[in-house]
């Protein structure tokens, strides 16, 4: 059967049409954040066109099976912004983040140990700008991250003191950049509001 009656008959659509719709969407998973920067659009861009090729051979050398994983790609569940944006995020590495952290005088009277058993305790938790302005040691100033969304990136750390006081820990310059970008950020935030001295 001809590819253009298919997709005409089912879509009343062209090839090209159908061809450039299959290539965003695949490269979509892969290339979630392909408007995070200039660059990173550019970058896209560039992979789109030879991806366009890909899928036009693949039409011409089986057309009804091709269209039917279309079919497939257009039926499956779109990740929304939220989950597409989380992907960049992962758990902070506790031990190595140590020399950063200990410059808390709370953080540095547990010690290390006892630091990363806290630590662990946290979870992950979405923060937004107008919260920030109850979190000490946030510096606004600082120069941003920038290309955050081209690999995975740890999250901010901040940190609940029995003092009931909040504090960033770690990231400052990483959670800056996700905030000019989108304007709410994840971060690993720990409650430590119920550690005792002697606890420690």
């Amino acid at each position: 059967m001809n590819i253009t009656n298919i997709t005409e008959n089912m879509y009343g659509t062209s090839i090209e049409t159908i061809i450039h719709d299959y290539a965003f969407m695949e490269l979509k998973k892969t290339f979630p954040n392909e408007f995070a920067d200039e660059e990173s659009h550019g970058k896209f861009l560039q992979k789109f066109e030879a991806f366009k090729n890909k899928v036009a051979l693949a039409f011409e050398k089986d057309p009804e099976g091709t269209m039917k994983k279309y079919q497939q790609l257009r039926a499956s569940p779109k990740p929304t912004p939220e989950s597409m944006n989380e992907m960049a995020y992962q758990k902070p590495n506790f031990e190595r983040v140590w020399d950063q952290v200990k410059h808390n005088a709370f953080v540095n009277s547990m010690g290390l140990e006892k630091w990363i058993e806290v630590a662990n305790t946290g979870k992950d938790s979405k923060i937004s700008k107008p919260s920030l302005d109850n979190v000490l040691d946030y510096d606004p100033m600082v120069k941003a991250k920038d290309k955050l969304m081209r690999s995975h990136v740890d999250m901010p750390i901040i940190l609940k003191t029995p003092m009931g006081d909040y504090h960033l820990l770690s990231g400052n310059s990483v959670l800056k950049g996700i905030m000019n970008i989108h304007g709410n950020a994840k971060v690993w935030y720990i409650d430590a509001s119920q550690e005792t001295a002697n606890e420690m």
